[in-house]
Order: C-alpha cells, then structure tokens, then sequence
C-alpha cells in the first residue's frame, strides 16, 4: 500500500555491470599490436577544496492539487484520459516555477493506458515519492490482494506526497484507511509523512487525505476518522494538512479538522478551486474552495491559488490542467537561536 520508489542503487549496479561485461567480452589484442609504454609524468596533485556548507532554507514552499483521474466514467467522454498526459505535464511545468519542498496530490493514479503518474512526478520533479492506495481497495483483503487487483483491472488510485529530500531528509511514514468506507469497492486512506526540519523547526509532520463521495455526512465522520488519526500520529512538532475534502469551509469536515488547533492561510481570500465542467475551452470559474493547506505550531507568510489558467493544446485551443485549481503556501523557517 505505501511505496517508496529507490531506484538509485539500483541503475547504479545495472550500470556498473553492463560496464564490467563489455570490458570482458572484449577480444585481447596480439602481440603486434604492442607497443612499448612509456612511463608518465606524475600528475602534479591540487588542493581539494573545503566544500561550501549548504545553507539553512530559509523557507519551506507547500503546494496541494487535485489531479483529475483519466479515468473515463462517462462512455461519451473520454476527455480526461485523452488530454492526461499534457494535463499532467501543465502541473509539472507551473511546479517546477514555484520550486516546491513538498507537494499533495488527490487523484494520483496508475493505469494501464497512462502508466504512473506518481513516477512521472516523482521523476520530473526530483523528489521522493510516498504514496498510499485508496481505490480499489476491499476491506478483509491484504495489501497485496489488492494491490494485485489493481493490477488485474488496470487502475489504481490514491494519495501521493513529494518530498525535496535532498533539503528535507524523510524520515518515514504511515498509513491509515478512515471509517466510514466511501463504498463497498472504494477505501477513503490517509498517509502521515515525518520530514527532518532544521534545528529550529525538528520533526514536522504531513498529512494527507482525500474525502469524496457519499454526502456531507459521511465526509464528516470520515474527518471525525481523519483528525482521530492526526491527533494519534503527531509528534509535537509543526505540522501541515493537505486535503481535497470535497466540502467548503465551514462544513463539518473543515470544523472537524479547525477544532484540532490547524489554521487555515487561505481563509482571507478563499480562492475557489472546484469545479470546472471541462477542461478544453474556455471554462467558467470554479465557484467553491474545497482543497485546503491547513498548518498547526507554524503560520505561512502568503498563499495562493495556481494552475488558474490553461496552457493550449496543438489546434490553439485552451487547456486545463485539472478541473480543480491548486493551492501554494510559503512557510518561512526560523533561525535558530542566538542567529
């Protein structure tokens, strides 16, 4: 269910053996061809240079988004998986300008017809992918079972969060499923990420879930579940909440996850993020903000909305990268004292 994809070791060992297996298969040459060697001047050794030591970040930048599933549920209109791979790069492209620490993403998918979103990202972006399976998932069953399923049926479906860690070093993570379940085939699944801060910030704690389906209702005790889960797993520390939770502020999910002490940076100007009808042409604006970036013992400075405006397609015509806007917030990290 959770993965974390290092595949570093292993193209290095690939390398490394295909190099020794040219070297050996090659023909010796015959004594004709040698040539006496002449013995080389001795390379004159230079000083190493003391590294520079890498600066402290003086600020921790966040972005959130919901993907948009090429997953064709209506017969008549497979625009979401026809216009999925440009989509996915649109969100590449806006994040790489923005130079994220970390990243959410809802909807994060394997398909058998678009391969992995999550490695892509992960891949583009040079950031640590961790990510937790949420659908299909079928109570009773292990992991690998339903890993296998979603296999076996050519779609898998979850929470993904990207880390930069080669500033923030991961120091694990955790899974959950939250109750009530959206359905009998689908799991709603929550994922606590521990991030090595600097000195004057320690542990931080992420958090990400997605609440959909099932009404009102249901996503409020599936945050009730959420929050319960948040409370068990923080370590003291900061923490940051990334959430598509398919409900405004004010609704019960958003209060569940408020009364837990989580501020919300957006709440002055509330940018709607949900929902576009479409994502070719020209579309009218989302009317309701219901992807959040909530923070506890650590307050932004700014935040905002992103992938507001499309990119295009070959013929001209306006693309959008999901039906949701994104939301960003920069974090700025404190000095230590006495600095």
């Amino acid at each position: 269910m959770l993965t974390r994809r290092r595949l570093l070791a292993g193209f290095l060992a690939a390398a490394a053996f295909a190099g020794f297996g040219a070297a050996c298969s090659g023909n010796t040459p015959s004594d004709s061809y040698a040539r006496p060697v002449e013995t080389p001047e001795p390379t004159p050794t230079r000083p190493v240079p003391t590294p520079e030591p890498t600066p402290e970040p003086t600020e921790f930048r966040v972005a959130f988004i919901n993907l948009m599933s090429p997953i064709q549920t209506d017969a008549n209109d497979p625009i979401a998986g026809d216009t999925f791979e440009q989509r996915l790069q649109l969100v590449i492209d806006e994040l790489r300008s923005y130079r994220p620490d970390l990243v959410g993403f809802s909807e994060a998918t394997w398909t058998a017809k678009h391969g992995s979103a999550v490695a892509k990202l992960a891949a583009e972006l040079k950031m640590e992918p961790l990510f937790v399976q949420a659908n299909p998932w079928f109570a009773g069953r292990t992991e690998q079972q339903n890993r296998e399923l979603a296999r076996q049926i050519g779609f898998e479906e979850g929470e993904l969060v990207l880390v930069r860690s080669d500033r923030w070093v991961v120091l694990g993570a955790t899974p959950a499923w939250l109750n009530p379940r959206t359905s009998e085939t689908e799991g709603r699944a929550a994922l606590h990420v521990r991030i090595k801060g600097p000195p004057a910030l320690g542990t931080v704690d992420v958090f990400i879930t997605h609440l959909t389906g099932g009404g009102e209702r249901l996503r409020g005790q599936q945050a009730e579940s959420f929050a319960e889960f948040v409370r068990k797993q923080r370590t003291g520390g900061p923490a940051i909440i990334l959430a598509d939770l398919s409900d405004p502020p004010g609704s019960p999910a958003y209060e569940a996850l408020i009364g837990l002490g989580f501020e919300d940076p957006l709440a002055g100007i509330d940018p709607p993020t949900c929902c576009r009808p479409g994502v070719i042409g020209e579309q009218p604006e989302p009317t309701v903000r219901t992807s959040f970036i909530l923070s506890a013992g650590w307050r932004a400075s700014v935040a905002a909305a992103f992938a507001t405006k499309p990119g295009r397609l070959p013929d001209g015509r306006p693309l959008y990268a999901s039906d949701h806007n994104g939301v960003w917030a920069l974090f700025p990290v404190p000095k230590r004292s006495g600095q």
